[in-house]
């Protein structure tokens, strides 16, 4: 089990602390490492709770479902769920009240806002932006407790950014360096480098590259 930096550092103060005749400092740094050392074996592998993997940050009210992998130094925080067969890359920020299902992919560097949902099929690209409460979807005709053989993929390609409130619907794929204006439903594929805004979402202007 590695200890995080932030209480290794603490616990180094204790030891300097100790050095210059204060006892109380090292006492406590005795008492910060007993305590995160009992916090991690109690929370391993129960889900709801903190997830012992040193590798990626997962905040104390986040839940990463036992199977789902997770990239180095990627960031999942409050009241997030990650499901199983999740696949997150590394560096990414999974900010809170994020839902991501089982068939998902999510590349690198990927920044995803609060409030929006992953929903299988979903395939998002490196580098790229999801603003708050974007809405994804998977299934073009839907009816309670009707489920189609498989559900339909959506691409968001490379570097790609969706703005807050954004619509996206299924089937279609969000081109490399393309920006979705807030509040835009998306109905169709959007070019690389595209600006689209409105509903339904309509090119204004080609960003340069």
């Amino acid at each position: 089990m590695t200890i995080p930096f932030k209480v290794q550092r603490k616990a180094k103060r204790g030891e300097q602390g100790m050095k210059m005749g204060n006892s109380n400092w090292m006492d406590k740094s005795k008492k910060l490492l007993h305590r995160w050392g009992h916090q991690m074996k109690k929370t391993k592998g129960e889900p709801g709770l903190p997830c012992d993997n040193s590798s990626f940050f997962s905040h104390k009210h986040a839940l990463v479902e036992p199977g789902a992998e997770i990239g180095e130094r990627t960031r999942i925080w409050a009241f997030a769920h990650i499901l199983a067969g999740a696949k997150i890359g590394a560096d990414c920020n999974i900010c809170d009240h994020v839902f991501v299902e089982n068939d998902v992919i999510i590349g690198e560097r990927v920044t995803i806002k609060c409030g929006v949902q992953l929903w299988d099929g979903l395939r998002v690209a490196d580098d790229v932006f999801i603003g708050p409460n974007a809405t994804f979807t998977n299934d073009i005709f839907p009816r309670s407790k009707q489920y189609p053989e498989e559900f339909m993929q959506t691409h968001i390609q490379t570097g790609a950014s969706i703005g807050a409130n954004a619509t996206i619907l299924p089937g279609v794929t969000i081109g490399e360096k393309a920006m979705v204006g807030a509040g835009s439903v998306v109905i169709k594929d959007v070019p690389p480098y595209a600006v689209v805004v409105g509903n339904p979402a309509r090119i204004i202007r080609y960003e340069e590259h």
